[in-house]
């Protein structure tokens, strides 16, 4: 038996600099204005600036979104093995059946299997950015440099239970 067809979904990232960047996924599971889970396959091999990261063609991702949280999570998986986690720091995250839009805040956290953590673009933070923003910076480092194993915990188990 084949694999049913999911329903389209974008993800709309916003740059502090106002640049907007759509990404075409799949939907697999949304709470609308809190929750979505999306899924997307690598049709590439693509390189992870600031790491040794290299995504092959083929790699799974499962997008982890939330409206009430300072970050999403990106699970990168080649068959069943976790490749990493990418953490995107992010604010004003809207949830919709057909759009996850947010704002990048540019600092990026890739958590490896192991628990080990790699703060990315720390040098591209503008001097200017909002005291709000700065907040949710902090906020979502304090998760993942405090409880980096309870995130993964809690990623891998709704991965799992997203793909069934």
């Amino acid at each position: 038996m084949g694999r049913q067809a999911r329903a389209p979904i974008t993800e709309r990232k916003t740059r502090l600099d106002g640049s907007v960047i759509d990404y075409a996924c799949e939907l697999i599971r949304v709470a609308a204005g809190q929750h979505a889970v999306v899924r997307y396959v690598t049709q590439q091999d693509r390189a992870i600036q600031g790491t040794d990261l290299v995504l092959k063609a083929g790699t799974l991702t499962i997008g982890h979104f939330w409206a009430d949280r300072p970050y999403n999570v990106y699970h990168w998986l080649a068959g069943d093995r976790t490749i990493a986690f990418y953490v995107n720091v992010a604010a004003d995250t809207r949830i919709s059946e057909d759009l996850i839009a947010y704002t990048d805040l540019v600092i990026d956290i890739l958590l490896r299997p192991s628990a080990a953590i790699e703060v990315l673009d720390e040098d591209e933070l503008p001097p200017t950015i909002e005291p709000r923003h700065r907040l949710a910076i902090a906020k979502a480092l304090e998760v993942c440099v405090t409880e980096p194993r309870r995130l993964i915990a809690e990623i891998e188990r709704e991965t799992r239970a997203a793909l069934g």
